[in-house]
């Protein structure tokens, strides 16, 4: 997830600025610290962040390009992402699993993977979210035969928020 938010930042920051290679780096290195400092448990120091820009980047350099970021993103430093939204649709759609814990354990576990790779592939970057993890939760009760017995709560909660499981990138 901290590959998806960094993700972000950085394109958020890039929509609203031109950068050279130099400042891509920057950008770059500020927006993991800043998604690791804020969504990670494990904390990394701003001096060994520094340290990996090869003596061009410096740590007052870093924490002015964390606030030129923060500041640009109108401090929205939550933004939505797949595993997010799988964590919360999961539950709703899972309930009705009478399969045992273990293979809706590995179904939900087989979404989180499928959203984690998305954010490699680049024909999912415009995609939503949402959209994705929908995607990632239908092909996984389905792989797990959890579908049928899900199909009402898959559609009732589809509907009660909107979304569109035939969206092109569904």
């Amino acid at each position: 997830e901290i590959v998806s938010i960094s993700t972000y930042f950085l394109d958020q920051y890039l929509s609203m600025h031109h950068v050279d290679e130099e400042l891509f780096q920057l950008v770059s290195m500020t927006s993991i610290y800043l998604a690791i400092k804020i969504h990670s448990p494990k904390k990394v120091t701003i001096h060994s962040v520094a340290s990996t820009g090869n003596g061009r980047i410096t740590v007052k350099h870093i924490e002015a390009m964390e606030l030129s970021i923060m500041k640009d993103l109108n401090w929205h430093l939550f933004p939505p992402t797949s595993v997010a939204f799988i964590e919360n649709f999961f539950p709703l759609i899972s309930r009705n699993c009478n399969d045992g814990f273990s293979k809706v354990a590995d179904s939900l576990e087989f979404s989180r993977f499928l959203t984690e790779l998305s954010v490699c592939a680049y024909p999912f970057i415009s995609a939503k979210p949402s959209s994705i993890s929908i995607a990632a939760i239908l092909y996984s009760l389905e792989y797990f035969g959890l579908l049928e017995q899900n199909r009402e709560a898959f559609q009732t909660l589809l509907h009660g928020i909107s979304l569109d499981v035939n969206a092109p990138e569904v």
